[in-house]
């Protein structure tokens, strides 16, 4: 081998193993905001100012430079749309169903109380949260009233009372927004990058090989940690594991294949992938020939 390709490969093998000091890039996380209206005293998804207040969430978060994915864009072939008083499980299923890796849900609360015989007061609260789909891990909150109102004259129509609460909400949405926005770039640009979770699942291997395995897999750029998953069966052949990295998805596969057949001089896995963060690797078994043994003089 010639000094050309050693100094190739000793090249190779630092840019996949080695933790540089810089910030290492991940994904990108796509969003998807959600209003939540389940509780029959929230302002439903139909309203104008319901409307409004969403656009205010996702000019926020498209500010802070995160690809925000419009809901009826994604969804209108494959769910029932204009729904109201979706319940927090049904927004997060959709959230996955077309793999968005952070959700926004927000919901308005008008507050109307009696100022005097002529006139009522209008006040509201905004609840919000940032969840991670895959981990299920919750990222920050946002639960703020204010002490302006509104006054609104008797009698008054739900036009009167929804325009009332539109104008201290687009107030509280800007706030709310802003912080979730803010509070996510933090997480996401933090040094060493944003932590994402992934479940890896090893089948067929054993235990010698699982050791070699979790050598190599602590070694790659961007990992945090890893441990065995509590909640799954794991056995002399099936092993999974929670594995925290920085790294993104496509280097973190391409270092996984190159683990397999330059570094344990193993035949590569089977690999399937999923939108969950699941990668199930399968060993592949050579069939054993067995043969009749003949006994002769030939």
């Amino acid at each position: 081998m010639n000094r050309r390709n050693i100094l190739l490969i000793l090249l190779c093998t630092y840019c996949v193993f080695s933790i540089p000091d810089r910030v290492i890039a991940t994904d990108l996380p796509r969003i998807m905001i959600f209003g939540e209206d389940e509780d029959r005293n929230t302002i439903k998804r139909n309203s104008p100012v319901f409307k409004d207040v969403l656009e205010f969430f996702s000019n926020e978060f498209i500010n802070e430079g995160f690809d925000v994915k419009d809901e009826p864009a994604l969804t209108h072939k494959t769910h029932i749309q204009g729904k109201k008083r979706r319940s927090d499980a049904e927004l997060i299923q959709i959230g996955k169903d077309v793999g968005m890796d952070v959700i926004c849900m927000f919901s308005i609360y008008p507050n109307v109380k009696s100022h005097n015989n002529n006139s009522k007061k209008v006040t509201a609260t905004m609840k919000a949260r940032i969840l991670e789909i895959s981990s299920g891990s919750k990222l920050d909150s946002y639960n703020e009233g204010t002490s302006h109102y509104e006054l609104i004259e008797r009698p008054y129509s739900r036009y009167d009372l929804e325009k009332a609460v539109g104008k201290i909400a687009k107030v509280l949405a800007r706030d709310a927004a802003s912080s979730l926005a803010k509070k996510l770039s933090n997480y996401v640009d933090q040094k060493g990058g944003q932590l994402i979770e992934w479940s890896l699942t090893f089948e067929a291997f054993t235990f010698d090989d699982i050791m070699r395995i979790e050598e190599y897999i602590a070694e790659f750029p961007g990992y945090d940690s890893h441990r065995i998953k509590k909640n799954a069966i794991n056995t002399s052949s099936h092993h999974e594991y929670l594995y925290r990295s920085s790294i993104d998805s496509a280097k973190l596969k391409k270092n996984l294949f190159i683990m397999f057949t330059n570094k344990l001089n193993m035949e590569r896995p089977q690999f399937f992938f999923n939108g969950d963060n699941n990668i199930r690797m399968v060993k592949v078994r050579k069939v054993k020939q067995r043969r009749k043994s003949q006994v002769n003089d030939w």
